[in-house]
């Protein structure tokens, strides 16, 4: 950062148009997109409370597994990457031990910071700059198509492409597949899962798992945090019944905040126009699914990836995967 200015390079999919597309797409849907639980300033600094709180990764143990991924990930690459792409960044403090690892062999990559808030991109400036000249920063939907061929790259020179904390938060099948069509063969993914620690691979030791970790999300600071997209939104005094809940769905456990909406009506949107909502009909606000060990690898495999090692903290709940696209891979970008 030069003169107190930090430069930011902004996709397409922060438009205000876009912003509002993808608004009226989840009240349509009746589920909130993630990106708009991180929009503002505030929704930021309450976010990270709660990850300074509840992550492993504000433990001991939980940076000692990042620094020994990063040590170990580092010595496994065959190649020099070209480029170390932290996508859905966060305040890159997980991204900045990979980065130190890389430089420790003097490999100094291009880093690129992708995420789809703007406070959160800002935050992770500044930490990056803490290790050199910083991150390229990208505002952006880490779902917007051919995302990574839009950051150019060496030709034929791999990618380094980090996702921690991603997959809870959507469709697993969907974002591993969006991820293998746009990898290149020579490319390696480190994947960060939220898991359930389970002494056997049994429903019912996944279940009570589960239910021993809803207090993380089972909270006043999460409910505040989650609810303050309905304050931004003028939606607070049209809904009621706020819960958090573990459901099973599609196989895997995750938990899910909801409410209701208060009464039958339309719900106004920026350009005038608006939509239907009933009452008694959910909104979801927030969805983040555990998985098991065993159930990230059979994940991997059938969507596209090889498996070369895996680091998980003492206690289960978090583990990385380092990955890379099989031969057999097909996936596509849902």
């Amino acid at each position: 950062m030069k003169n107190g200015f930090t430069k930011i390079e902004v996709a397409e999919s922060h438009l205000p148009s876009a912003w509002l597309d993808a608004k009226r797409a989840s009240l349509e849907k009746g589920e909130i997109a993630p990106p708009f639980h991180y929009a503002t300033a505030r929704q930021a600094n309450l976010w990270m409370a709660l990850f300074h709180r509840y992550s492993p990764f504000s433990a001991q143990e939980g940076k000692a597994l990042y620094l020994r991924m990063a040590r170990d990930a580092s010595t496994l690459l065959a190649e020099t990457p070209a480029q170390l792409v932290s996508l859905g960044c966060g305040t890159a403090e997980k991204d900045l031990l990979l980065y130190g690892a890389l430089r420790a062999r003097s490999w100094r990559p291009d880093w690129i910071c992708v995420d789809g808030s703007l406070s959160l991109l800002l935050e992770a400036g500044r930490v990056s700059r803490s290790d050199g000249e910083g991150a390229r920063l990208i505002l952006a939907d880490v779902f917007l198509p051919a995302l990574f061929d839009r950051l150019g790259r060496p030709e034929g020179r791999p990618r380094l492409v980090t996702a921690f904390g991603l997959i809870p938060n959507v469709s697993p099948e969907l974002f591993l597949q969006g991820l293998r069509a746009q990898l290149l063969p020579c490319d390696r993914l480190l994947l960060g899962a939220n898991l359930a620690p389970v002494a056997t691979e049994s429903t019912q030791a996944y279940r009570e798992s589960a239910e021993r970790i809803l207090p993380q999300y089972a909270n006043r600071s999460t409910e505040l945090w989650l609810t303050e997209l309905l304050r931004d939104w003028g939606l607070r005094e049209r809904v009621e019944g706020y819960a958090m809940g573990a459901v099973e769905r599609d196989g895997w456990i995750r938990y899910e905040a909801t409410v209701r909406w208060k009464r039958s009506g339309k719900v106004p949107l920026e350009d005038g126009s608006s939509l239907p909502v009933r009452a008694g009909s959910i909104l979801r606000l927030f969805s983040s699914y555990r998985f098991t060990r065993e159930g990230i690898g059979r994940l991997l495999r059938t969507n596209g990836f090889e498996s070369l090692s895996y680091w998980t903290v003492p206690s289960g709940e978090e583990g990385v995967w380092l990955v890379a696209p099989s031969s057999s891979g097909t996936g596509r970008m849902g």
